[in-house]
């Protein structure tokens, strides 16, 4: 193709290689080929003049006078072609003229489209170190619009071009990519393994399975921006064993002023709560979660979550609206597809109000401290815990009361601060110290505090979680028939203690039960090993699973009984199994023991008192079903 007109140029770029580096020489590489050198000694030397022009500029820049009169001469030689070519038109590619017009051109046509072929090399090399260094470049390199100088390009430059518009960094998917996942979230290797573009929704949140704070699994609906998931819980209770008092709050609503003649010791269905949860990426740093909660078959509807938070980065971000507390883990993390267990534990219900739910404003972040450590932080001001207007502090009942309607008005002019944070210092290992202060009367004269150390230890498929609680309330002074009371319970003989309804309702009910107790607190540790025989996966999930679990709860209600002798304290232990055909739904069975208390109070009838602590005492059997979507 290229004979005569470019012998000039051929033999003054193939005098320049021999004195370039080893890597540009091409007398090693065209050895077996000599026709070869001849036909693309001059292409590859222009090419390697635009990539590497300080190598030419060096060696070249002081020509031999034999090299300069060769080089004048090749230009004279190709001046009156050009002036021939713009006066008539091409002549036929014979191979008899000495130096083709065509050819020539042909060459230089050539020449500009492996110039823009190194320029496209260099910024795919240029792309491919900032992607492994993760630095931003200053100018982002627009591959797609880079164009070869020749419009008919070959089918190796568009497979080029191609190339590169594939590797040309997404902004907008980088962005995303480095927004945290939720400060509770463990670092997940495997999740961009797949190569494929992580939603914006799912960069933004993660379900409380992950660590996140979306209720559900992964979500029923997905798009990029929207998410919506939920979970249901459904159980069975023998021996009217009443989670949190909820059996009697609906009974005593049904049957008003028939406490005393209601039978609480039932066996029942019952389907607790129905979670629907909706998450939105509104920007890729504004970010809306919600839950809504039916509860007892739909008889009642509340608002769990409803906020807005803003990513300023992983160290800080802001959150407003209706928040769960970070008051212990179990309160952030109480979701019943989580558990292998359908009761909670004691301390979780009666010493922290689970599931606590509040209105305020907050902050929270997470810190890496080296490769493995980490430590994440939550604090809001909230309206707070109530002994007022709809809200309840008894020893019968401990704060379990005490929620309600925190997430429809303060009941005093004073805020509240709840706030936890968490250090990890391992992988595997996570301790937690969650506080709580605020005004719980409609005065605003008395503050209530609640503090909480939480542990989670997991290695392999054995895990063990656990929390102790401790409440402080300050109260007006006890009056006399409070101490009496006291007296009377501290004195009397340990057994049965035996009277009539309206008897210790009067002496002991009224003036001790339904009164705050200055000081209250609790502990609960769980344990489970996740066993994953063939035989399970192999017919279900790969992530199916079967999980003993034993838990071991108390509750001590009034701390200024001495030792563990207040009548309605209750200590636990727990033994069960979860069948998990996939990890999103657990089908668990467990077994109850329940303590006697020493003094054990109870009506002529054999009914305990008050008529409603049917679990004092009583082993009972629990069945739950959960699952998330």
């Amino acid at each position: 193709m290229i004979q005569h007109g470019s012998a000039h140029a051929a033999q003054h770029y193939s005098a320049l290689i021999p004195e370039l580096d080893p890597p540009y020489s091409l007398k090693r590489r065209t050895r077996k080929s000599p026709r070869h050198k001849r036909a693309w000694t001059p292409v590859l030397c222009l090419l390697l003049s635009a990539a590497a022009p300080n190598a030419f500029s060096q060696n070249a820049s002081a020509p031999e006078p034999r090299r300069a009169q060769q080089v004048t001469q090749a230009n004279r030689e190709t001046q009156p072609h050009n002036e021939a070519r713009e006066r008539s038109p091409e002549p036929s590619d014979s191979g008899k003229h000495p130096a083709s017009t065509t050819e020539v051109d042909q060459l230089r046509s050539e020449v500009q489209a492996l110039k823009a072929q190194v320029e496209q090399l260099r910024k795919l090399i240029e792309a491919g170190a900032l992607a492994r260094t993760g630095a931003q470049p200053s100018q982002p390199a627009d591959f797609a619009a880079a164009r070869l100088a020749d419009n008919s390009q070959s089918q190796p430059d568009a497979q080029l071009q191609a190339t590169a518009q594939s590797q040309q960094p997404n902004q907008k998917q980088q962005k995303l990519q480095s927004q945290p996942a939720n400060q509770y979230a463990n670092q997940d290797p495997s999740a961009n393994q797949t190569g494929q573009r992580q939603s914006t929704i799912d960069a933004l949140i993660k379900p409380k399975s992950a660590g996140g704070q979306f209720a559900g699994s992964e979500g029923l609906l997905r798009t990029d921006r929207l998410k919506i998931g939920g979970y249901v819980d459904f159980r069975y209770l023998s021996r009217g064993f009443d989670e949190g008092f909820e059996i009697r709050e609906h009974a005593d609503e049904l049957n008003p002023g028939e406490t005393d003649r209601t039978n609480f010791k039932r066996n029942t269905f019952m389907l607790p709560r129905a979670i629907i949860g909706m998450a939105a990426a509104i920007t890729p740093k504004l970010l809306f979660n919600s839950e809504i909660e039916f509860e007892f078959g739909g008889k009642e509807v509340d608002v769990e979550q409803a906020y807005l938070e803003y990513r300023f980065n992983p160290k800080f971000n802001l959150r407003g609206g209706v928040i769960v507390a970070p008051l212990g883990r179990f309160n952030i993390f109480h979701d019943s597809n989580l558990q292998d267990m359908a009761p909670r534990p004691l301390v979780s219900t009666l010493v922290i109000p689970s599931t606590y739910k509040d209105l305020g404003v907050g902050a929270l972040g997470e810190f890496r401290l080296g490769s493995r450590s980490r430590l994440t932080y939550e604090a809001y001001i909230v309206n707070g815990l109530r002994s007022d207007e709809g809200g309840e502090i008894a020893r019968e009942i401990g704060t379990f009361e005490s929620k309600e309607n925190s997430n429809f008005f303060d009941n005093n002019p004073q805020k509240s601060v709840v706030g936890r944070v968490m250090f990890s210092p391992i992988i595997g290992l996570e301790l937690g110290l969650s506080g709580y202060r605020g005004k719980h009367d409609n005065q605003g004269l008395y503050n209530m505090s609640i503090w909480a150390v939480d542990w989670k230890f997991a290695r392999k498929d054995f895990q063990v979680i656990g929390e102790y609680a401790r409440t402080a309330v300050q109260r007006p002074p006890e009056d006399a028939a409070e101490i009496a009371a006291r007296q009377i319970l501290i004195n009397a003989p340990r057994g049965d203690f035996v009277g009539t309804f309206e008897e210790l309702d009067e002496i002991i009910n009224e003036p001790l039960f339904d009164r705050p107790a200055r000081s209250s607190d609790g502990i609960y540790i769980e344990a489970r090993y996740r066993f994953r025989p063939k035989w399970w996966t192999s017919h279900l999930e790969e992530d199916a699973s079967i999980a003993p679990v034993v838990r071991f709860d108390q509750v001590n209600l009034d701390r200024q009984f001495p030792g563990f002798s207040f009548p309605l304290n209750m200590r636990r232990l727990s033994l069960g199994v979860s069948l998990r055909p996939t990890e999103a739904a657990s089908i668990n069975f467990a077994y109850h023991f329940d303590r006697k208390p020493d003094l054990f109070l109870r009506l002529p009838d054999g009914r305990p008192f008050p008529p409603y602590f049917t679990n004092l005492g009583v082993n009972g059997f629990t069945m739950g079903l959960a699952w998330a979507f």
